[in-house]
């Protein structure tokens, strides 16, 4: 008899697949995460199909490494909680897009979501600055709240003392484009930006669980059985 397993976020992985350029991570609750063939590595992406297969558990079982290719860390080169935050937001993106790219028309929870999303990206990649800027002050008000509801208070902690410092340049009467944002700054506050910006890093590493935690589970990825 089929026994029925509702979804767990943070499930344990039970089996890894490879497709042509993608990883299916086979997980405890039944469902299937993806992620790009990539995350795995350049020397695991160039292994043979016998040795792709000689992928090792992490201690609890959320993750996995490829000793062979001198993979040895304790979350796991893969890890389940990895994934269900990138399912997460891959899923409010696509919502995003239906909408016709426009935010104002998604749901509270698809709204946070991509919040969170573009804090990350382009916190990560360029800087708070770059945020407010690509996204505008509603984006880091949302995303201020969200970091609330999810209770990643070492994120929020920085993001707002980032809004401290910067809302009150970004909301004067003066500032009407980015140039004018990044003119008003002075030179001393410039410092405690780049600051914030390398706190950042360190602190949006707790949003890989806390996200999933309380957005998740993700949904089940569609398996190509012609390649799996």
């Amino acid at each position: 008899m089929k026994v029925d397993v509702s979804p767990v976020v943070g499930s344990a992985i039970v089996d890894v697949i490879f497709e042509n350029e993608r990883i299916l991570v086979i997980l405890e609750d039944g469902r299937t995460l993806a992620a790009p063939l990539t995350w795995a590595g350049p020397r695991v992406a160039a292994m043979s199909a016998s040795e792709r297969s000689k992928w090792v558990h992490t201690a609890d079982r959320r993750g996995v490494n490829w000793p062979s290719a001198g993979q040895v860390s304790e979350e796991g080169t893969i890890n389940v909680w990895s994934l269900e935050q990138d399912a997460l937001f891959e899923a409010a993106l696509a919502e995003l897009k239906d909408a016709g790219w426009n935010a104002g028309r998604l749901d509270p929870r698809a709204r946070a979501l991509v919040a969170l999303w573009r804090l990350i990206a382009d916190g990560y990649n360029g800087g708070l600055l770059q945020f407010l800027g690509n996204w505008g002050i509603a984006e880091v008000n949302v995303a201020l709240e969200a970091l609330i509801e999810v209770k990643a208070m070492n994120t929020f902690g920085t993001v707002s003392e980032f809004w401290r410092l910067v809302g009150p340049i970004a909301e004067s009467d003066e500032v009407t484009t980015m140039d004018d944002l990044y003119a008003g700054i002075p030179d001393e506050l410039s410092g405690r930006i780049d600051e914030l910006d390398k706190q950042f890093w360190d602190a949006a590493e707790e949003l890989i669980q806390l996200v999933p935690l309380f957005y998740g589970p993700a949904k089940s990825a569609l398996i190509d059985k012609a390649e799996a």
